[in-house]
């Protein structure tokens, strides 16, 4: 268990260099334990479903302004200077602007926030409505929104648990739009089992006629302890590798045909989404406040465990867990998420990032076995610059990969 460690030798007077960071702020709070998510897996539904009259959830807003007051020190004197900001969980939506409000106002109080060009919030349709987005936009400082839509279908909304309609997704993004967001990004999931073309097709049209410029489209993935993990193994359905890739592709062919080309695994649209190219290629460290949060700082790398919410609130300024940035276990976990970008892994950030060679670290055959794997399903190309896979093998090598449980940092 350990906590930031505060530089003793430096006064917060001295000038040093600028380093960029992203702040990451989780609320692990939602109104519904979404069938496909693994990401709430382990977060206990009493915990998950909190409302704002809780006291567990008011302790937590509590522990996350008493965490962020006790580790912004250390960040300043090591010379950290916020560039993107993202909300995620969770659904960060989920809080009213009244518990927003604490939270940005000691991140303010903390840290110099004029630097900062993308600011993100993750909501859920069910949970926005035009006032809270108003609040969001005008006076809370969101500069983008990102909304779980999944898909445009009812039926398939009912079946993988969602909390809202087809109409509320559409008037959410509408909502979102006219309270002056410009920059929306929409989530949307492809080739469950069983699911037909015309249903993918149907969702990609539907998509691409609302006023969204940024798609996050993930191929859905049978992930360990979801409820529609068990439902697919009981029942007759089955996730079909083939089906995936056709699913992906026709959605990929509708969104660039609308004007909204692919520029990384499962990314589609402009601008970029700069918080996920950040902790994807590893362009700046972060710093994660909640829990269920990960933080990289100065080499290292720290976590506060999912599905702990009473630890966190007892003690928000303790990491359950701290490694090195070099580790095995996270190179395979940074290999994992850089490749699926058409740049790859950048041999200069990963030494930066990591204190350690990308050369070196991909000399331990956990990292070797790995890509000799992906190799199996696509040219993955090694040179002076870093690693890449080529462009038009990333989303068929995922997909497969997809099949497979995939390398993760410990929680």
């Amino acid at each position: 268990m350990t906590s930031l460690a505060q530089p003793q030798t430096r006064p917060e007077s001295a000038v040093v260099p600028a380093k960029p960071l992203l702040i990451y702020v989780n609320v692990p709070f939602c109104n519904s334990k979404c069938h496909f998510c693994d990401w709430v897996a382990e977060v206990p539904v009493r915990d998950l479903r909190l409302t704002d009259v809780s006291p567990g959830r008011s302790r937590y807003l509590a522990a996350m302004r008493e965490q962020i007051a006790a580790q912004a020190p250390a960040l300043r004197l090591s010379g950290y200077r916020p560039e993107v900001m993202y909300w995620g969980g969770g659904t960060a939506s989920i809080l009213t602007p009244a518990e927003i409000e604490p939270i940005r106002a000691a991140l303010l109080e903390n840290f110099d926030l004029d630097q900062i060009a993308e600011a993100t919030i993750e909501g859920s349709p069910e949970s926005l409505d035009p006032d809270k987005l108003t609040a969001l936009r005008s006076r809370l400082g969101f500069n983008r929104i990102s909304i779980g839509v999944q898909s445009f279908d009812g039926a398939r909304l009912r079946m993988i648990g969602r909390s809202h309609s087809v109409d509320q997704a559409r008037a959410a993004v509408r909502a979102a739009h006219e309270a002056g967001f410009d920059n929306i990004n929409i989530d949307l999931i492809v080739g469950f089992p069983g699911q037909s073309m015309a249903e993918v097709e149907d969702t990609a049209r539907q998509a691409v006629q609302l006023p969204v410029n940024h798609f996050s489209v993930y191929p859905y993935r049978s992930s360990p302890g979801t409820v529609l993990r068990k439902q697919v193994m009981r029942g007759p359905g089955r996730v079909d590798l083939d089906e995936q890739l056709q699913a992906y592709a026709r959605t990929a062919e509708i969104l660039q045909d609308a004007g909204h080309p692919e520029y990384a695994m499962s990314y589609f649209g402009t601008p970029r989404c700069q918080s996920d190219e950040a902790y994807y290629q590893l362009k700046m460290d972060w710093i994660g406040f909640g829990s269920g949060a990960n933080s990289l700082i100065n080499r290292r790398f720290l976590t506060n465990k999912r599905g702990d919410l009473h630890r966190y609130n007892a003690n928000p300024t303790a990491f359950d867990m701290e490694v090195s940035a070099a580790s095995p276990a996270l190179t395979l976990h940074f290999l994992s998420q850089a490749l699926t970008t058409a740049e790859g892994v950048d041999a200069r950030l990963f030494a930066q990032r990591t204190g350690m060679s990308l050369r070196e670290a991909c000399k331990h055959p956990d990292a070797l076995a790995y890509l000799r794997n992906m190799r199996k399903h696509g040219d993955v190309i090694i040179d002076g610059t870093g690693i890449r896979l080529r462009r038009e093998d990333i989303s068929k090598t995922y997909i497969a990969l997809n099949w497979i449980q995939g390398p993760q940092p410990e929680q």
